[in-house]
């Protein structure tokens, strides 16, 4: 039996006060064990319970950081500190920056499966943007993407490929919960410039076969691309054995898509003369012996003197549809021609102009 703190005499078991002194006894409070320093603690969130352990500490602008690794989850507050030993021998997860995803990214299959040229693209992406690659992606926000497009793009398709390639980065981090949300969706592109889809009319073709008679050997390139529908990527990888004088095609030279790859090249008996003619003048075994940066001022150069629209190489492309279907060539023999394994894509590159449309809509009579 309990005796009295005050006076030592003996009181009944679960006695408040002392019958003798009057003296309040204090209850003993069962002891709760407390874990170590150190081991860990447990939260309860909600209706389920979370396990946390801090590791050690890191310096973040002068000051001790604990670096922490948690799980949550947990049914009962017992399950959460039974899992606190496995939890301790967790290594906390390192925030990516841009160059590991990256990394990550090069090595994937997602990126074995794509073509040359689509790797290609991200890679010159990527030199664009290196000077970033440190930065982890948890850090960067919406202003710090739009700003790395607007330094390194001034036109719309620059700005999607960068948008593009950030993208597929903030993918890779998306599961490991790195970041919650991808946000180089919410990056802005500059308007796209409506030259970038047009043609070449039939009076700026004569002015460039007016130029290339000249004497002009340049001019004779742009005049390919129009009558072959050869992009100037494939344009400036085009090597002389590929061209297959007897069949009238180049072989070999397509980009891009898989269709382009497959399908010759076909030539116009008007141009063959003329890519004879490139390629007495060009040194080596490519049909355009120069770089990217040379064969662009020289086309500008070349629009300018002969007083055609200033428009993108690409544009020579768009001239060769254009020009095709006002010959009522058949949508299939089109498609084939601008090797487009769809001809919803061939269909983008028509731009028919006012007078062909006159001309065909006055082909309706009245009854006589």
């Amino acid at each position: 039996m309990p005796n009295c703190i005050k006076c030592n005499t003996e009181l009944p078991e679960g006695a408040v006060f002392c019958h003798i002194c009057g003296k309040k006894q204090e209850q003993q409070k069962k002891s709760t064990p407390r874990r170590g320093n150190g081991t860990g603690a447990v939260y309860k969130r909600r209706q389920k319970w979370e396990a946390a352990v801090t590791l050690g500490y890191k310096l973040e602008n002068g000051k001790a950081v604990p670096i922490r690794v948690t799980k949550c989850g947990f049914k009962t507050k017992k399950e959460a500190i039974d899992y606190l030993p496995i939890l301790r021998q967790e290594k906390p997860k390192r925030t990516p920056t841009l160059n590991d995803l990256w990394y990550q990214f090069q090595n994937s299959k997602q990126y074995e499966k794509l073509s040359d040229s689509r790797k290609e693209k991200y890679c010159i992406v990527w030199r664009k943007i290196e000077k970033e690659s440190f930065v982890r992606i948890d850090h960067l926000t919406v202003a710090d993407l739009q700003r790395i497009v607007d330094e390194h793009a001034q036109s719309y398709y620059p700005a999607r490929d960068i948008r593009d390639t950030l993208s597929k980065l903030y993918q890779l981090a998306l599961p490991d919960q790195f970041v919650t949300i991808n946000l180089a969706e919410y990056i802005e592109l500059p308007e796209r410039n409506s030259n970038e889809r047009q043609a070449f009319d039939q009076d700026d073709i004569a002015k460039l076969w007016e130029d290339y008679a000249a004497g002009n050997t340049f001019t004779g390139y742009i005049l390919f691309m129009v009558y072959s529908g050869c992009m100037p990527g494939e344009l400036l990888c085009m090597h002389k054995d590929q061209i297959d004088w007897e069949h009238k095609q180049v072989r070999g030279a397509g980009k891009k898509t898989k269709v382009r790859k497959e399908t010759p090249i076909v030539l116009a008996d008007c141009i063959i003369p003329v890519l004879a003619d490139l390629c007495d003048h060009s040194s080596g075994d490519k049909v355009l012996h120069i770089n990217k940066d040379r064969f662009y001022d020289m086309y500008y150069t070349t629009l300018e003197r002969a007083g055609c629209k200033r428009l993108p190489p690409y544009s020579c492309r768009h001239s060769t549809a254009s020009i095709l279907a006002l010959e009522n060539i058949p949508p299939s023999v089109l498609q084939k021609i601008m090797r487009h394994s769809r001809f919803s894509t061939t269909e983008g590159y028509i731009h028919i102009n006012i007078d062909p449309m006159l001309e065909a809509v006055n082909l309706l009579k009245k009854p006589e």
